[in-house]
C-alpha cells in the first residue's frame, strides 16, 4: 500500500525524531560510561531496549561513528582510545572549545547564563557521582559552545568529547579537583556575563588544559 503523498514527510520526520533519540540515549551512555570501550553493539538489541526498529538505531550508529565515538570492526563497537590519541582529541578540543567561547560571549542570552550558573550550583551540591558530574560537566561545556551561533564550531566540538572511562587510568577525579574546576567554571560565566571574549577564551583554554596536562604526563 502506498501512502498518500501528504503523510509522507509526518513518516520521514517520525523515523528522524526516533533516530535523533536513539543517537542522544546512546551518546549519553557511552559518553557517561555506561557503555563501557571495546562493548560490542548489536543493532538488534539495542532497537529493543530503546524499543525503536533497526533503521533509527543504525542512522545513530552512523552518526556516533563519525564522531569517533563507535566504530565498525565485524560489527559495531565501542570506540577505545590510546593516551595519545586521547592527547589528539583533548588538543582539538581545547582548540576549538576556546574558540567557540569567545564568540559565545557576544552571543550568549542572559537565559543561558542563568542555565550555566545553575549547573554550577548542581556541581557543587554534595552526593554528586562521577557520572553525575561528568554529565554535568559536559552539559555546561555544551551550553557555552551552543551560544556560539557557529555550526561548524559546534559540530567540530561534539567530535572532540570522549567518555571519560577513557581517560579514569590516568584521572580520578577528587572531590577538591571537582571544587577547582568548578570554581573556573563559575570564573567563565562571569567574563561571559561581562561580554569579554578574550578572558573566556584564556580561561577555556587554560581549564581544558588541566585534563591535557595529566595526559601529556601519562603518555
Amino acid at each position: 500500500m502506498v501512502l498518500p503523498k501528504s503523510l509522507q514527510p509526518a513518516a520521514v520526520d517520525g523515523v528522524q525524531f526516533a533516530a535523533d533519540k536513539a543517537y542522544q540515549q546512546l551518546r549519553d551512555a557511552i559518553l557517561d560510561g555506561d557503555i563501557a570501550p571495546n562493548r560490542r553493539l548489536v543493532e538488534e538489541d539495542l532497537a529493543a531496549q530503546l524499543e525503536v526498529s533497526r533503521t533509527p538505531v543504525r542512522e545513530a550508529l552512523l552518526r556516533l561513528a563519525q564522531e569517533g565515538l563507535v566504530a565498525r570492526v565485524r560489527g559495531w563497537v565501542v570506540r577505545d582510545h590510546s593516551p595519545e590519541e586521547a592527547l589528539r582529541i583533548v588538543e582539538a578540543r581545547a582548540a576549538v572549545e576556546s574558540a567557540a567561547a569567545r564568540l559565545a560571549a557576544d552571543h550568549i542570552t542572559a537565559a543561558d547564563l542563568d542555565q550555566l550558573a545553575g549547573i554550577a550550583d548542581a556541581i557543587d551540591r554534595p552526593g554528586a557521582t562521577v557520572k553525575d558530574l561528568n554529565r554535568l560537566n559536559r552539559q555546561f561545556h555544551g551550553l557555552i559552545t551552543a551560544a556560539c551561533g557557529n555550526p561548524l564550531l559546534i559540530q567540530f566540538a561534539q567530535r572532540t568529547n570522549i567518555s571519560h572511562w577513557s581517560l579514569s587510568a590516568t584521572w580520578l577525579m577528587s572531590a577538591k579537583d571537582a571544587a577547582e574546576v568548578n570554581a573556573e567554571h563559575r570564573q567563565m560565566i562571569d567574563a561571559l556575563r561581562a561580554r569579554d571574549g578574550a578572558a573566556v577564551e584564556a580561561l577555556v583554554r587554560a581549564h581544558i588544559g588541566r585534563t591535557q596536562s595529566i595526559l601529556i604526563q601519562a603518555v
